[in-house]
């Protein structure tokens, strides 16, 4: 499979991309830079901010600053990592956690079609909005990762051990 038959099949064809990733075709990698990807998009102004804190106070400084900055995505680290430990604990496939680190990608579409649609709209999202659509990034995200759970329990188990 190729990046975007991954990455496009887990929003728009679940089931199949699910059976494949977890016969053996995840890729870690391809989530290590979407997070990268994420924290580049949803925190732009405040790496040019780092690095003119870099030019006025020093590297210290700025390197607090880059620091600040990686916690934004803590929380989707954590998920993941979450959801992971339990596909492994439900499914006992060798491949849990590749796979439940794709059921994170609905919840980066969700919040990068709203930073889209807020940025062209020219004003930032109050919290009704943000909440909102965090919420339905959690859910779509949560039915993703039940697909896979119903994906990996499916498959053979020499495919699993």
């Amino acid at each position: 499979m190729k990046l975007d038959e991954r990455i496009g099949g887990v929003l728009a064809a679940p089931r199949r991309t699910f059976a494949r990733l977890g016969a053996g075709e995840a890729r870690p990698s391809d989530i290590a830079w979407l997070i990268v990807f994420r924290l580049v998009s949803g925190e732009l102004d405040r790496f040019a901010r780092a690095i003119g804190t870099a030019r006025e106070w020093g590297i210290g400084a700025a390197a607090q600053e880059m620091l600040v900055i990686a916690t934004a995505v803590l929380p989707d680290v954590v998920a993941i990592l979450a959801a992971g430990m339990l596909l492994q604990l439900f499914s006992r496939s060798k491949h849990a956690f590749d796979v439940a680190a794709y059921a994170w990608v609905p919840y980066l579409a969700v919040q990068l079609a709203g930073a889209l649609l807020f940025s062209a709209l020219r004003h930032s999202p109050g919290p009704h909005a943000q909440t909102a659509m965090q919420a339905l990034g959690v859910a779509w995200a949560l039915g993703v990762w039940i697909v896979a759970l119903v994906e990996l329990r499916r498959l053979p188990a020499e495919a699993t051990s």
